[in-house]
């Protein structure tokens, strides 16, 4: 029997390696993501400290208050920061999960072609064997008919 040969094994392979490589790249956008997130969170208690700071020098330290009010705006501004980066990374990372999608689509469609292109080889194959059987055995009948 005849071995199959996927012609477009190449585009496959080449499919392949562009789906492993966006999924390395979709993982690097969620870990910076999640290293967002995680900053976010941190500079949120920052902020939270810098206004308790703040009110507690308006009640009983009117000296440090300007100090206090400065920091806090500080902070503030850090967490507007972090999150505007926060929001343009899940952008990204969305755009990155597109790409990943339609890799894997490419991927699913050359491995489909392949699965039928092989059935239908291989259906070819048993057709072909069937043919040979039965010119066999008509042979063989004939064969024996004219003994």
């Amino acid at each position: 029997m005849a071995r199959f040969r996927f012609r477009l094994e190449a585009s496959l392979q080449l499919s392949v390696q562009a789906l492993e490589a966006a999924q390395r790249e979709f993982a690097q956008k969620v870990q910076y993501l999640e290293k967002c997130v995680r900053a976010c969170a941190v500079q949120q208690e920052r902020l939270g400290e810098a206004q308790d700071g703040h009110r507690d020098a308006g009640r009983h330290r009117p000296e440090e208050l300007g100090m206090w009010q400065i920091y806090a705006r500080e902070q503030k501004r850090r967490l507007c920061q972090c999150e505007l980066e926060q929001m343009e990374q899940e952008a990204v990372m969305e755009n990155a999960r597109l790409v990943l999608l339609e890799a894997h689509r490419e991927v699913e469609k050359f491995q489909r072609l392949k699965d039928k292109q092989a059935k239908a080889f291989l259906v070819a194959e048993l057709q072909k064997e069937q043919k040979i059987l039965d010119e066999t055995g008509q042979v063989v009948h004939w064969h024996q008919q004219n003994m």
